[in-house]
């Protein structure tokens, strides 16, 4: 009697420390909610005083060169008088082990890829890291797991990464990115040099959203 109520005890405490080590990840597509009509809305901060936001939007679909279908995503900045400017356009592609963007595609070109912007590989788990082949190196690491209270909530589970590419004739990225499950990215802290600062350098954090 004694060694089966050990060997269920063990039973127990295996069970208990499997279900406590157990990842909180989830794949990319929940990650990235990846609908057209999807709507973030940040609170923008380059260290001017001007009340600023960046909106990111989901517009639309397209295909690139190598046949893949992506969405569209823009990104927007909408000063203090209310003007927009339109910062940047991505091409992307989500399925359950990986979120890229790429650049939009070169309309005079038929086979030539766009450059890829950023990857993430899931599910998402701390210190992971992986590059790409650009020659001065990207590496993009996960940090670490914690809660994250931005102007739209608190929100758990949230993954800090960073993503770094190297430095060569005052150009580099030194970047953080924070993501949440179901909800997206929820804080970006971007720090981005071509020569000169690179519009949309500061810190974004998430205000609001709308997802299909």
């Amino acid at each position: 009697m004694k060694s089966y109520f050990t060997f269920f005890l063990l039973l127990f405490i295996a069970s208990c420390n499997k279900e406590n080590n157990a990842p909180s990840n989830t794949p990319s597509n929940q990650v990235f909610p990846n609908e057209v009509g999807n709507h973030w809305a940040y609170k923008y901060n380059d260290g001017s005083n001007s009340e600023r936001y960046i909106f990111v939007d989901i517009v639309g679909t397209g295909t690139l060169p190598d046949g893949q279908s992506a969405t569209i995503w823009t990104s927007t900045l909408q000063n203090a008088t209310n003007q927009k400017y339109l910062l940047d356009s991505s091409f992307v592609v989500i399925d359950e082990q990986k979120a890229v963007f790429y650049g939009v595609p070169c309309l005079t070109c038929t086979t030539q890829m766009p450059e890829e912007k950023r990857r993430y590989i899931f599910p998402l788990q701390v210190n992971n890291k992986w590059f790409t082949d650009k020659f001065f190196g990207d590496t993009t690491k996960v940090l670490n797991e914690s809660s994250l209270t931005v102007p739209a909530g608190t929100f758990e589970n949230t993954f800090q990464l960073s993503k770094t590419v190297g430095y060569v004739v005052n150009s580099f990225t030194k970047d953080t990115i924070w993501l949440t499950p179901n909800i997206g990215m929820t804080k970006f802290y971007q720090n981005e040099y071509s020569l000169g600062p690179l519009p949309g350098n500061g810190i974004w954090e998430l205000s609001s959203y709308k997802l299909k």
